[in-house]
C-alpha cells in the first residue's frame, strides 16, 4: 500500500488551471472548491496509476458506488479535507479518509454513531470518524486498518479488506517550478512533478 498526497493551494498555484479541466469526468458541484478538490483528485490519481504502477488505461468506471480502474486490479481511494488531497493504493480493496482536525462536539457526534465515551479526546475522536468514513468507502467488511497523524493537524485512516502492507512511505507530490505547469503535457511525459 502506498499514499500520495498534494497540498491543494500550492498545486493550484503551481498549474495552469485551465489543463486540470482536462481530468473533468462531467460530474457537477455546488461550488467551485468541491470541484477543484475532486479534479485535483482525478489528476491525483490517473498520474500516479500511469506513471509509478505502470496502468496503461486510466479510464476510471463505478462498480456499485466504487470507482475502479477499468482494466487494471489495483485499488484505490481517494480523500480531502482541508488543504489536502490524497490517494491511497493497494492491491486488495481500500478505503481511505483523512480530515483536518477542528474543535466540534466530539461526544455528541460519537454518541449519534452509538459510541459512548465521556470527554474523548479530539485525537480519538478523528481516529474513530476517519476509521468511520474509510470504512463507508471501502463498502466491505474490514480486515485491517491503521490510523496516523499528517502533518500538523491531519488524522489520516486506511481500512482493507485483506491484509495491508504498512511499512510504506507517504509520498508529497512537489510542483516547485517558476512556470504554469501544464497538467495534459505532465501527464504525457513528467517533468516538473516530483516527489517528497
Amino acid at each position: 500500500m502506498e499514499i500520495f498526497y498534494l497540498r491543494k493551494e500550492e498545486f493550484l498555484k503551481s498549474i495552469d488551471k485551465t489543463s486540470l479541466k482536462h481530468f473533468c469526468d462531467g460530474r457537477s458541484y455546488l461550488s467551485d472548491e468541491k470541484y477543484l478538490e475532486h479534479l485535483c483528485g482525478l489528476f491525483l490519481v490517473k498520474f500516479i496509476a500511469k506513471h509509478i504502477y505502470g496502468v496503461k488505461n486510466v479510464d476510471i468506471i463505478l462498480k456499485g458506488d466504487k470507482p475502479i480502474f477499468k482494466s487494471s486490479g489495483i485499488h484505490f481511494s481517494i480523500s480531502h479535507s482541508n488543504d489536502i488531497v490524497l490517494v491511497a493504493f493497494n492491491n486488495a480493496p481500500i478505503g481511505v479518509d483523512i480530515e483536518y482536525m477542528r474543535q466540534r462536539n466530539y461526544q455528541k457526534i460519537m454518541e449519534r454513531y452509538g459510541e459512548i465515551v465521556k470527554n474523548p479526546a479530539r485525537e480519538q475522536f478523528y481516529k474513530f470518524w476517519t476509521v468511520h468514513e474509510a470504512e463507508i468507502k471501502l463498502g466491505e467488511e474490514i480486515k485491517s486498518l491503521f490510523s496516523l497523524f499528517l502533518e500538523e493537524n491531519y488524522v489520516l485512516s486506511c481500512v482493507s479488506s485483506n491484509t495491508m502492507v504498512t511499512n510504506f512511505k507517504i509520498k508529497r507530490l512537489d510542483t516547485t517550478t517558476d512556470e504554469p505547469i501544464d497538467l495534459e503535457c505532465e501527464f504525457e511525459t513528467p517533468k516538473k512533478i516530483k516527489f517528497k
